[in-house]
């Protein structure tokens, strides 16, 4: 049941975050815009914003204009809601508030990265205080995982020092966070998942678009490391 639970509440917060990283890379943030469809801009009402289940009922047009609207939305919010299982699956230790909250963090990183490859510093502050209390509320030795976030922000800081551009400064902070709670002989398997499963996109999208991505947005795949080690 909790499962369920968390599908159609990571459904609900995947389709807030896209949006609202989007208007915050943007600089459009207004908490009293309404949505409205992308073509004809006509404001949606309830039944038109419950996620997935409105998109299949129009039959993925829009009710007024009959505007094919974008799959990518649909994708979205199925791929957010497995993402909440997922956080509640190798979270179950922690407080179901707290999950949603990590959820959130991690799903407006992945989108503002998506959107724009910017992260604003509000969201790394706020991993950097979930993160600290991961690492307070579980088993692992602080002093290990700081000497850990110390050696990796080091590494990569300096890595881009000898290949500038080759990492973006805000995946070097959130690797450097993220290694807080990764158990040290888990961290070269996260960094082998993050680095092989973006290669893999790159291929599979050029194999089947024949486009190069570069810049590649980063994050999705950085979070995607980070559950597969914290599954383990």
């Amino acid at each position: 049941m909790i499962y369920i639970v968390s599908f159609i509440l990571g459904s609900c917060l995947g389709s807030f975050a896209y949006c609202f990283a989007h208007d915050w890379v943007n600089q459009q943030i207004n908490l009293s815009r309404r949505s409205s469809c992308d073509h004809c801009s006509t404001t949606l009402i309830a039944i038109d914003l419950i996620p997935i289940i409105s998109q299949i009922l129009a039959s993925f047009r829009c009710r007024y204009c009959n505007y094919p609207t974008s799959p990518f939305y649909i994708i979205v919010e199925f791929a957010s809601g497995i993402f909440m299982v997922w956080s509640t699956f190798i979270l179950f230790e922690y407080p179901f508030y707290f999950v949603v909250v990590f959820t959130l963090i991690a799903l407006l990183m992945i989108f503002c990265d998506v959107h724009a490859m910017i992260i604003p510093d509000l969201l790394q502050g706020s991993l950097l205080l979930v993160s600290f209390y991961i690492l307070f509320m579980s088993h692992l030795n602080i002093w290990d995982q700081f000497l850990l976030a110390f050696t990796t922000f080091t590494a990569l800081f300096l890595f881009n020092i000898l290949r500038p551009g080759s990492i973006g400064g805000a995946d070097i902070k959130t690797f450097t966070i993220l290694s807080l709670c990764i158990p040290i002989p888990l961290f070269p398997l996260f960094l082998l998942i993050c680095s092989s499963s973006a290669l893999l996109f790159i291929i599979l999208r050029y194999v089947f678009s024949k486009k190069v991505i570069s810049p590649l947005p980063f994050f999705p795949f950085i979070f995607f490391g980070f559950y597969c080690v914290l599954s383990m």
